[in-house]
Formats: C-alpha cells, structure tokens, sequence
C-alpha cells in the first residue's frame, strides 16, 4: 500500500518510543562481558602517581595518627646529680628526660619537708624549658635529694585519655635529683625514708568487714599515704581507681587485673601494690602453693620489686598476704617466700611488709624461724621491744606496743646499709572523722636511714 513501510522478514517493527518486546530475551546487565570479552589485570604502572602517592600519605598519616594514641610509649627520666657551693644554687640545670613519642612532658617535684620533696633547699620548675634551679639553705653542708616525676600526659593518647575518663594515675616515670652542698660527689649517699604496710580492706561490698562505703575511704586512704615515703597495701582488690585518685606518689606497681577491669578484681588479683616516691623497678608476682578455706578465692601470694635510692643501688622490696588464721598453712607461705628470698636477694638489701596474719604467740609460728632463715629484724621488735620478741604483747589496735598482724623485716645488703630509727602504729592517723578507722587493720610504719653507694646517675 503507498506509504506502509515494507515488512522485511526477521525484522523487528520499530514502533516509535516504545521498546521492543522479544519473548525469553534476558534483559541487558550493565557492565556485563561482551561475548569474547575477557578481565585484563590492572597494570600499577598505569595508575597515576598522584593517585598512588596520595593513597600511601593517607595510610601513613593514619597510621602516625593512631599507633601513637593506641600504643604510646612512656617518658623516660634518668637519676641526676649536680653540685654547687655553700650558701649557693645551680643555673637553670635541663631534667635529664625525654618522650620515645615526642610528646610534650611535665614535670613535677613534691614541696620541700614532704616525702619526695627537697629536705634542705627549694626548687622551681621552668616547664617551658624543662629545667630547674635548686637553691640551698643557708649553711647547709651536705646532700640532698629530691624526686621528678615526668609525665607525657599533655596529649591525645590513651594513658592521657584515661584521666578525663575515670580516676586513674598519669603516664609516669620517675627519677631521684641528688644535690652535693659544699663539696664534691661522694663515694655514697645518705638519707631518711618512712616506710607503711596498710591491710586497706579492699573486697567488693557486701564481702568487706570495713565501714562502708569503701570507694569513698578508700580514696581517703590513698589520700593519706602521700605523708610516707613507701606504701605497701594489702587487700587491693576493687578500689584501687580510688586508692590512686588522690595520690601523689609517682612510683606504683600496676594493679593486677588492669585498672579498667577493677570491679572484677576478686577472684583474679592478689591485692597486692606499692605506691613509693621513689622509682619501682621489677615486678613480680608470686601465688602461694597452698591456702586453706576462703584463702582459696582470691589469688594470694607475695610481690617483689625493687627500690631504687639515689645514687642507684636498689632495695628488693617485698609485700605478702598469707593465709588467714595462723598455723601450718601460713607457715609454709612464710618458707615458700623464704625459698624465693634466698634465690633472688642473695646479699641484698631487703624490707619484707606485709598481712603475716600470724603473732609470735603463736604456736605454730614461724616467725622467728623466718626471720633466722633470711637474716632478717623485725623492726617493731628493734625498736620497742629491743630487740627482745616479746611473745605475749598485746594484741591491741592502738599503741606501739601492740601486736599487729602487719610487720615489717628488714636487712642491710652489698652497698646498701639500713637502720630502723623509729616505729609507729599509724591508726588513728587512718580515722574519719567519726573516730571510726579505715580498714579493719592498723597499719605500722618504720623510719629507716640509709647509705648507700653512690654508683653514679
């Protein structure tokens, strides 16, 4: 007909604006193979090298910008020693300290006549320069030694962070300055320090026999412990975020478990710590071979760390629970300690603190055998009962004379010589103010002088 388009046979009709229907044909897939078509691998060299050179400064700037937070290192801070003359002070004198992560440190040193602090001069602080200047009293002749602690938490990183997040110790280390007024280095050193054992009856509520609530005294007790030296504590179990809060003893064993995990710290920590103004070096954390009843859901044991005075040499420190109650199963805690003594401290300078849970009452004490085994003194023994054991002191909570379950050993060791000049049971330095104590233990304290060698910063 004119004008119909001529049917071409196995042409499909066109109609205008309308697809064509084609029954069973698939539909088409966008970047489906065309047949004969075949994967070619991406050759790099024809990526750009902008795309590829800003690809690699992505990754490296992700990796400098997490591995620092995520992983960060802590300052380092080394023993110093300067002299200058009578009635004199040094010059602007840089901390010997620096941060493996580049972080902008702070430093700190407790005020003069406090543990930590100059005994015998002032210091000030230039942080902006990192240095300081120490001035000596008037006439004084002698050493003196005061403690920096150098921290890095300026920053964006996880030790940083945790201080915002909850109440938890600065990213620390610590180092002692020694300042000879009047003359040269000495062949050695010598000082004072005081030095605590403190059962804070730290099990979770209900299980404590303290008064509650514990994180609130506990934080007191932490508080309290800035006037000593070297803090042993027992018991440590679910507060030790409080016990720290408020703490500025620079030197402190790291709880077990970690702080983030404190409220699960029974049955899996051993509730054992130190907290000391000077630098703790070591640790190591020993369980008892045997323990009876309860003793049996915490972990109990012994650690052992070590002290360092200044001019270097170290006191092995010790701090122990044993078994509740006395009798053979103490005693055999007290000669597995032994053992470990005698393999580790041989000829060292040693202080043993800690819960004994046992009296030299006891008929199956081992407590004199104890101390003979590792040439050990009692230092209540010394120093109030001198040096007799009285073995029927009363067993009071308040007073020198009494008996305390808590004790403190100690021996003189190569380049290290130690006296106990003093002793006091601290409790009602540990009351609040109801005149109720803070734990359910009293927690005695020794005053030991020191010399020791000087082997260099």
């Amino acid at each position: 007909m004119p004008g119909a388009a001529a049917a071409v046979p196995g042409a499909a009709a066109a109609v205008p604006g309308a697809a064509a229907a084609v029954p069973g044909a698939a539909a088409a897939v966008p970047g489906a193979a065309l047949p004969g078509a075949s994967a070619q691998p991406v050759d790099p060299a024809s990526i750009p090298d902008d795309l590829l050179n800003a690809v690699i400064d992505f990754l490296a700037a992700v990796r400098n910008g997490v591995v620092p937070v995520i992983f960060n290192r802590t300052p380092v801070a080394t023993p110093q020693q300067v002299s200058i003359p009578i009635n004199g002070s040094t010059g602007p004198v840089p901390f010997t300290a620096y941060d493996p992560d580049g972080n902008r440190m702070t430093f700190k040193v407790n005020p003069r006549g406090t543990p930590g602090g100059p005994q015998h001069g002032v210091v000030n602080i230039n942080q902006q320069t990192a240095s300081f200047t120490y001035t000596a009293d008037p006439g004084f002749v002698g050493n003196d030694t005061f403690t920096v602690a150098v921290s890095d938490d300026t920053s964006l990183h996880v030790h940083g962070l945790a201080g915002y997040l909850g109440p938890f110790h600065g990213h620390d280390d610590v180092a002692t300055v020694t300042v000879f007024v009047g003359g040269v280095p000495t062949t050695t050193i010598s000082g004072a320090f005081s030095m605590l054992t403190y059962n804070i009856a730290g099990l979770p509520f209900p299980l404590s026999s303290a008064i509650l609530p514990r994180f609130l005294y506990t934080k007191q007790i932490g508080q309290r412990l800035n006037s000593y030296y070297v803090a042993n504590v027992q018991e440590d179990f679910a507060y030790h975020d409080f016990l720290v809060k408020k703490s500025d003893m620079p030197g402190q064993t790291p709880p077990s478990p970690p702080t983030l995990l404190w409220p699960i710290g029974v049955p899996f920590s051993d509730g054992l710590n130190t907290l000391a103004q000077f630098k703790v070096k070591r640790l190591d954390r020993q369980t008892w071979w045997q323990c009876s009843a309860d003793n049996c859901l915490t972990v109990k044991g012994f650690s052992y760390s070590q002290l360092q005075l200044p001019g270097g040499e170290t006191i092995d420190l010790y701090n122990l629970h044993t078994n509740t109650g006395g009798g053979a199963f103490t005693n055999a805690n007290l000669a597995q300690l032994t053992n470990y003594i005698q393999q580790n401290s041989g000829g060292h300078a040693v202080i043993v603190t800690g819960d004994f849970n046992a009296l030299y009452s006891d008929d199956q004490s081992a407590l004199l055998q104890f101390a003979a085994n590792n040439l050990l003194t009692d230092a209540w023994v010394q120093v109030q009962g001198g040096p007799t054991s009285p073995p029927f002191a009363p067993t009071c909570k308040v007073g020198n004379e009494c008996e305390l379950l808590d004790k403190i050993f100690y021996r003189s060791g190569q380049g290290v010589t130690l006296t106990a000049t003093g002793y006091s049971n601290e409790a009602p330095k540990f009351f609040n103010s109801n005149g109720q104590p803070l734990s359910d233990h009293s927690p005695p304290m020794v005053t030991f002088q020191y010399t020791a060698d000087n082997v260099g910063p």
